[in-house]
């Protein structure tokens, strides 16, 4: 069963949204803030879309990680241009 779609600004905003109910997050800049939602090509079913990362891979969060590949399993990228 195909996966609902959203643009990328759509996902951007339910990320950021998720994002910032985490503690001490809110009104903080995230690559999600930054580098945005882009799609990418899907292998196996897997997700069309990432988000760019713009900052130091040093400063990487899990908890932020873990909430992109929560909407990945959810929502597909609507027509970037595969």
């Amino acid at each position: 069963m195909p996966k609902p779609t959203r643009t990328a600004k759509q996902l951007q905003q339910m990320l950021i949204q998720r994002i910032e109910a985490l503690p001490g997050l809110r009104g903080q800049l995230t690559d999600v803030h930054r580098g945005g939602v882009v799609g990418i090509p899907s292998e196996d079913g897997g997700p069309n879309w990432t988000v760019r990362v713009v900052t130091d891979r040093g400063a990487h969060r899990s908890d932020i990680a873990q909430i992109i590949r929560t909407l990945q399993g959810q929502f597909d990228l609507e027509d970037w241009g595969e």
